[in-house]
């Protein structure tokens, strides 16, 4: 091999062994949360209502259809 290349090999395989060992340490750092510990799968939800955007007030059974409903929740950082 050449300088070069011997160089190249090196530098590659620093930021490979940089690479594994932040992800190590991230899954490591990792907890399973919890976050509705109250809500096992299965059960029914609790009486959701809100208005819409003609400030109508709808509910889950006004929402859903024949086939269910998709309610999704996006949890921000913020919260």
């Amino acid at each position: 091999m050449t300088k070069s290349r011997q160089w190249c090999f090196v530098l590659r395989s620093k930021i490979l062994l940089a690479l594994i060992l932040g992800g190590t340490f991230q899954i490591a750092l990792a907890q399973e949360h919890v976050w509705a510990p109250n809500f096992s799968v299965g059960l029914s939800i609790p009486e959701i209502s809100a208005e819409d955007q003609n400030g109508i007030l709808r509910t889950f059974d006004d929402l859903k259809g024949e086939k269910g409903l998709l309610f999704m929740l996006s949890r921000s950082f913020d919260w």
